[in-house]
C-alpha cells in the first residue's frame, strides 16, 4: 500500500510525497524515510493513496470471498494477529469493502457485516476474473 504525507515537509519526509507502508501497527505506519531509513510515524499524517483495483465501496462477491479465503493464508484473525487459510464458508451473502489498511505487513480490506475481518487484497482482484 502506498500513503502520500499531508503535512508539511519535515527533515525526514516531504509534503505530497508518496511512500510505500512497508508495515504497522495500531496508530502507525512504518515506511523508509527520504533518507531510507525504516521509520514509524501516525497515520494521521498521511493519506492512503486509493488502489487501482480494490477501493472502500466495493461490493465483493460472496462465492469469491469464500473461495479466496480457501485458496491460501488469506483470512486476517483480529485476536491472535495471524493470517489463516479457512475450510468453510464464512460469508452469507455480498460484502462491501469498508477500509484497506495493512495488517501484519499486508494490504488487506474490512469486509462489511462482520466483526473486523480483514481479507488479504494482493492477488484478489485477479483471483475473481478467473
Amino acid at each position: 500500500m502506498k500513503v502520500r504525507f499531508i503535512e508539511e515537509t519535515a527533515d525526514d519526509l516531504t509534503k505530497g510525497k508518496k511512500y510505500k507502508v512497508i508495515g504497522g501497527i495500531a496508530k502507525y505506519y512504518m515506511i523508509k524515510d527520504d533518507n531510507g531509513n525504516k521509520v514509524i510515524r501516525f497515520k494521521t499524517r498521511f493519506e492512503v493513496i486509493p488502489s487501482k483495483q480494490l477501493k472502500v465501496g466495493d461490493v465483493l462477491l460472496e462465492t469469491d470471498l469464500n473461495k479466496w479465503c480457501k485458496t491460501g493464508e488469506n483470512w486476517f484473525r483480529t485476536d491472535n494477529h495471524s493470517w489463516e487459510r479457512l475450510d468453510f464458508n464464512a460469508f452469507l451473502g455480498d460484502r462491501t469493502i469498508e477500509k484497506i489498511e495493512v495488517k501484519d505487513g499486508h494490504k488487506a480490506f474490512l469486509v462489511s457485516g462482520t466483526l473486523e475481518v480483514w481479507i488479504k487484497a494482493k492477488g484478489f482482484s485477479k483471483f475473481c476474473k478467473r
